[in-house]
């Protein structure tokens, strides 16, 4: 098979031939478990199935939804056993307990929570499509625990899929941030730099009033306000950008993300939103390439072919000093 004649080309079939799950993507499946492990916990029936304060209480169960946990059997009585049941699974996902046969658990409980639920915060798309490629990368994954270091690269009937998935999850985090960052430039009032002022006086989504006295003199001023609007742009499209770039420069989006969700988290209260957005980029961020399992065998039959034929050679000249040695005396 003749190597890719161009650089991207070679870059792919280096990272298809030795691709594993690394621990970015422990680290982000983990986080992202945690997060709907706590929204679970910590959201009433109430709040969880409530359909935009209009008509009963009860999951969205119409269409594919019926398919999820929720809306299994009959409602009545089963709403906490439904709980507990999601819950421990989650919990056992995000310990990291056997990846290869909880991958899927995961995104049918994910699918079930974010199609039940009438609480979109705009992760819960993200996170239903990014469980299922995660999914896609660890059905190969053997380990007991996906803390564990990989012992190389992916078996190869499922390297492929694998680092295809892993690609589409990349490209995920792309089109949001670049979509976001994008459609920022379009709006005038972003252009104009004063939209940050308008958010953190929203009523609905503004900063909360702790911290007023110090979010209020930081959009009272024009130049102030503008820095922070622009910030924000060129930070959702560096998140896109990143995504473009090979593994080791591509984790520095790790703590852009961080300190972009973190601010969301402290201002706008969306905790699920950014701690999901944050596990997203750290499982997309990071991938480790194992050459052990590819080219190990090869390079030892190599190397036991070179010491074979190197080795008829030292014997005679190692002969050929003894001669010598005997003739000088």
């Amino acid at each position: 098979m003749r190597p890719p004649s161009t650089a991207l080309g070679r870059r792919l079939a280096t990272g298809l031939a030795g691709f594993a799950p690394g621990p970015g993507i422990a680290a982000g499946r983990s986080l992202l478990a945690l997060t709907q492990l706590l929204t679970l916990l910590c959201t009433p029936d109430a709040a969880l199935f409530a359909h935009g304060g209009y008509g009963p209480l009860a999951p969205y169960c119409d269409g594919s939804r019926a398919l999820g946990l929720w809306c299994l059997g009959p409602a009545d009585g089963t709403m906490t056993a439904r709980r507990a049941v999601a819950a421990l699974g989650l919990a056992v996902i995000a310990s990291g307990y056997r990846p290869r046969w909880t991958c899927l658990p995961h995104w049918y409980l994910t699918f079930s929570l974010t199609t039940a639920t009438g609480l979109a915060d705009g992760g819960d798309m993200a996170a239903r499509i990014a469980t299922l490629l995660l999914a896609v990368i660890l059905l190969g994954d053997t380990r007991r625990w996906h803390w564990r270091r990989t012992p190389g690269a992916l078996p190869p009937q499922w390297r492929g899929a694998g680092y295809a998935a892993h690609l589409l999850l990349r490209a995920q985090i792309l089109i949001i941030y670049g979509q976001a960052g994008l459609s920022k430039l379009l709006d005038p009032v972003w252009r104009q730099g004063t939209a940050m002022y308008y958010t953190l006086h929203s009523h609905y989504w503004g900063a909360p009033a702790a911290l007023r006295p110090w979010t209020d003199p930081l959009v009272g001023h024009g130049w102030s306000v503008r820095l922070l609007g622009w910030s924000v742009i060129a930070l959702e499209l560096a998140l896109a950008a990143g995504m473009l770039l090979p593994a080791g420069a591509r984790r520095a989006a790790v703590p852009g993300a961080v300190a972009l969700h973190a601010g969301i988290i402290a201002l706008m209260g969306l905790f699920g939103f950014g701690l999901t957005m944050i596990a997203l980029v750290l499982a997309a961020a990071a991938e480790r390439r194992c050459t052990t399992d590819v080219t190990g065998g090869h390079t030892e039959d190599r190397s036991r072919t070179a010491r074979a034929a190197v080795r008829p050679t030292l014997d005679r000249s190692s002969e050929q000093m003894r001669i010598q040695g005997e003739l000088a005396e």
